[in-house]
């Protein structure tokens, strides 16, 4: 077959799960004989022109696309709120490159930065699509499923007010943030409704942005029932797609595969003087690691045990510098910086425990699944995703989302009872390969292709 994967960015730049699995199935595939190509987004400073909007270069073998994408840029719909997910200028480009390719098949794993607009492409050429959810986007513009205070969010309401009070947050000065705060609910739900329905469309304010984020829900749902599968890694995600519009009938439950090679033999795990602790994962105030260093540093100094911290501290330089704020002069954290797939076996052989103590719903993080083939117990937050995976006492622990303190209780625990350790250790799921994860895939491409072709 010839394949066409598509994500919001890739490697080498960047090499979080979605890149990582993105890049693992393409590989795959191509080593059984399939010609594959990926399309990415590339995210820039400054404005960017139609002349130097594309890249093309090649991954350990694969081709890939770029397209370098930049909110300010004179080549974008001039609402950046609607290019986000309606981005007609890149839309035009992929139908060109589609025609060039003809690719048998589209496989999204991301469309932010590329938009969903692309999904019309590949309808109205019959190609057939697949989407794998790796996060939240095609509810959520920040992915994330999370408020401005870090609780959780169920998407959208019927009026989008909670979007608007998000993005608002994120995105605006303390005047307008305090000006926003001060509104009802109730009186925000009537000024969006009447920029629905007014005939009044300026170009520029926020009168346009609020139109594009309340016509979101709406494009995101009709496109999503374009796509002839949506593969989910957790039944959560499912029932959270379903929930914002998406046809059960089109959900397949497919949970991700990943390259064990890099991974030999596991060590014994909980038998140094030291229980080794770590944290694998995007430096970001979502993804936790905050929590696991506010836990450590309210344990007693004397406490046996060492805390290595790997993540780009370059990516969200601020919050990086918070976390180096936390652990202060503390001798039991180390800041380890990335380093390269190769290196992930050798990376969990010297850890006893890993920690995922995320505040978002997570949706089944590679790094569980790598703890896993090397027999590293996983301590992680009890939430929605998470807790579908570990089996709390037998195969991990579980302690209540943000709470350093639970989170401290379980590490002192794992300190003072090393048999806990080796327990865990010994009932860790072996996780699904790389191949039996493509074995599925190529099944599943072949029950669209036939549906298709039928048509």
């Amino acid at each position: 077959m010839k394949i066409l994967y598509t994500t919001h960015q890739f490697l080498p730049e960047y090499s979080a799960g979605t890149e990582t699995l993105t890049y693992s199935t393409a590989k795959e595939m191509s080593r059984r004989g399939h010609e594959v190509c990926v399309f990415t987004g590339y995210r820039v400073r400054g404005s960017v022109d139609a002349l130097h909007a594309f890249d093309r270069y090649e991954y350990d073998g694969i081709p890939v696309e770029c397209f370098f994408h930049s909110n300010t840029s004179s080549i974008l719909p001039r609402n950046p709120m609607e290019a986000e997910y309606n981005n007609s200028f890149y839309a035009d480009f992929f139908r060109k490159r589609v025609q060039e390719i003809k690719p048998d098949l589209v496989h999204f794993y991301h469309l932010q930065r590329l938009s969903a607009s692309i999904i019309d492409v590949c309808l109205e050429m019959a190609i057939p699509t697949l989407f794998t959810a790796t996060d939240f986007w095609l509810i959520c513009p920040t992915n994330q499923l999370l408020l401005p205070d870090y609780s959780g969010c169920l998407g959208p309401d019927r009026d989008t007010v909670n979007c608007i009070r998000h993005l608002t947050a994120i995105s605006q000065g303390k005047k307008i943030r305090s000006a926003l705060d001060r509104i009802p609910d109730w009186l925000i739900a009537i000024g969006i409704r009447w920029i629905k329905r007014t005939t009044f469309k300026p170009e520029k304010g926020f009168i346009p942005l609020v139109r594009a984020m309340t016509f979101r829900s709406a494009y995101m749902e009709k496109r999503m029932n374009r796509i002839d599968r949506v593969l989910v890694a957790t039944r959560f995600m499912g029932k959270m797609l379903q929930r914002h519009g998406l046809e059960g009938g089109r959900i397949r439950h497919v949970p991700f595969g990943i390259d064990q090679t890099a991974i030999k033999n596991a060590s014994e795990k909980g038998t140094e003087k030291d229980l080794r602790v770590g944290f694998i994962g995007t430096l970001y105030h979502h993804k936790g690691a905050h929590v696991l260093l506010e836990a450590v540093r309210s344990l007693p100094t004397e406490t046996a045990l060492t805390v290595k911290i790997y993540g780009n501290p370059e990516q969200f330089p601020e919050y990086t510098r918070s976390l180096r704020s936390i652990a202060g002069s503390d001798r039991r954290i180390e800041f380890c910086g990335t380093f390269p797939a190769r290196e992930i076996g050798a990376i969990f052989s010297g850890l006893d425990v890993l920690v995922i103590p995320s505040l978002w719903y997570e949706n089944s993080p590679l790094t569980l699944s790598f703890a896993r083939a090397a027999k590293v117990p996983v301590v992680a937050t009890d939430s929605e995703g998470l807790n579908e995976a570990i089996a709390d006492g037998k195969d991990g622990l579980l302690f209540e989302k943000g709470n350093a303190k639970g989170l401290a209780d379980i590490i002192l625990m794992l300190c003072n009872d090393r048999s806990m350790v080796k327990k865990l250790s010994e009932h860790a799921r072996t996780p699904k390969s790389i191949s039996t994860y493509v074995d599925e895939l190529e099944q599943i491409y072949r029950d669209v292709m036939r549906g298709h072709a039928a048509v």
